[in-house]
């Protein structure tokens, strides 16, 4: 397994309190569905794959193939598995939640490492403090684990296999919280070093490294947590960004011409856009007013994860989602044309998540002028 060892924040405060929010008003949260509580499709079952997961949370993903959980009052939890507690929680706001195994991959446990992903509203600002706040419940039975974390990234972490993701945390839970079922609040504050846009939480140590506690209710051998009301949140003074970059910024459109835009960021397996694709979206909008008489080419792209054929008709849909975008912005249908490639014209390899990543994206071609 490779480590990760550079450390990409500074880390500042990290603090369990008693469970409740203070009363006072809150900045805006860069957290997309903070609470679990919108959903892509209708939570029904339980889940047993990463996409699946990926499926139901609406902006969240699970970085590996192992799968967290959601719980909502139409979810069933196998007989099995409520026998030993799963499901028996109540949230903390609302009406869903999440949960993640963090340990027992020494003990034989099936996706012994889970993690959540989810996309930020807006990349973090180098410099700029930051706090962070996340309801945890422990699962009564299952071990206690203080090694919970959190960390960034640049790009969309999403490796196929139920590994570990070997990571130096920006913050850690450092604290066993108590197993009666309440709801506690981890929270902490850090200076981010890099514009990363991934926000993931999880347990990033090995079973060997982690610090875990065994009780006399500990009837499991692996540990658990619930997760609610994940909330990010900017620390005055505020940093106000410089011009984010656009590629149209320097681009002179010129028949035949290409150019790729990367943060047209779209819903898993899906053509929904992230709250965070709207940024680039403008700025196509207005390059296109920019330039009243061009007509262009819309290209989506997908990786090589999956069927051939259904990466084909995904990015036909992407791209024909971004023309009826911008059709209702008021750009002339004429200008605008729309295919897919699928997988088949990578920019980068397909065996990382960041090359992955970067293949999955859109481009423009000019047509004319």
């Amino acid at each position: 397994m490779i480590r990760f060892p550079s450390l990409l924040f500074i880390f500042i405060l990290c603090v369990i309190t008693s469970p409740a929010f203070s009363q006072k008003s809150t900045p805006e949260n860069l957290v997309p569905n903070p609470g679990f509580e919108e959903f892509s499709d209708e939570p029904s079952g339980w889940y047993y794959s990463g996409k699946d997961f990926a499926r139901v949370a609406m902006y969240w993903t699970s970085p590996t193939a192992a799968s967290p959980d959601i719980y909502t009052p139409k979810v069933k939890v196998p007989p099995s598995w409520a026998a030993v507690g799963f499901g028996d929680q109540r949230p903390y706001r609302g009406e869903a939640f999440a949960g993640i195994t963090v340990y027992g991959c020494g003990k034989g446990k099936p996706h012994c490492r889970e993690y959540v992903q989810v996309l930020l509203t807006e990349a973090l600002v180098p410099g700029q403090e930051y706090g962070f706040s996340c309801m945890l419940s422990h699962l009564p039975k299952s071990v206690g684990v203080k090694n919970l974390g959190l960390w960034f990234s640049d790009y969309d972490i999403d490796e196929g296999a139920h590994n570990t993701l070997y990571k130096d945390p920006v913050m850690l839970l450092n604290r066993f919280i108590p197993s009666d079922k309440r709801w506690y609040k981890w929270s902490g504050t850090f200076v981010a070093k890099y514009p990363s846009s991934y926000l993931l939480i999880g347990n990033f140590k090995s079973d060997e490294d982690s610090d875990v506690k065994v009780t006399p209710r500990s009837e499991l051998l692996f540990g658990y947590y619930y997760l609610d009301e994940v909330t990010l949140y900017k620390i005055p003074p505020i940093i106000i960004p410089s011009h984010i970059e656009s590629p149209l910024d320097n681009f002179e459109p010129k028949p035949g011409e290409i150019v790729t835009l990367s943060r047209i960021y779209f819903e898993h397996d899906r053509v929904d856009f992230m709250p965070r694709a709207l940024i680039q979206l403008d700025q196509l909008l207005a390059f296109l007013f920019k330039y009243p008489n061009m007509k262009i080419e819309i290209i989506g792209h997908t990786d090589n994860v999956g069927y051939h054929d259904y990466n084909q008709q995904l990015s036909d849909r992407r791209s024909a989602a971004v023309a009826q975008w911008l059709i209702k912005k008021g750009i002339e249908r004429h200008r605008l044309q729309s295919s897919g490639y699928g997988s088949d014209q990578p920019i980068s390899t397909n065996y990382t998540s960041k090359g992955r990543s970067m293949n999955r994206r859109v481009e423009i071609k000019v047509l004319s002028l």
